[in-house]
């Protein structure tokens, strides 16, 4: 099922293989799941919310990361933190 949706969903720029990866190895990180599973979350969300896939990974890498709002993808950002956002909500270790 998965090999099917990411070609078609994504960005054809130099870095959407790389943030599907790195969304897919946060929920890896978070879930302790499969690959396979993490990608079909990842996918099943950006269905939910009627966005692209590509988006949804970004916003999850953002809210990761900062999770400061930005003005684009904001439907995106929107979707992640109702998806993931409790999972970031304790208090986190920073570098």
């Amino acid at each position: 099922m998965t090999a099917n949706w990411v070609p078609a969903q994504t960005s054809c720029g130099p870095n959407s293989g790389r943030i599907l990866d790195t969304a897919r190895g946060i929920l890896i990180g978070l879930r302790r799941c499969p690959s396979e599973a993490a990608l079909d979350e990842l996918h099943s969300a950006a269905l939910r919310h009627k966005v692209p896939v590509f988006a949804m990974a970004w916003a999850l890498v953002h809210l990761a990361g900062d999770g400061e709002k930005t003005p684009s993808f904001t439907d995106a950002q929107s979707a992640a933190r109702h998806e993931w956002g409790s999972l970031f909500s304790s208090a986190a270790v920073t570098c």
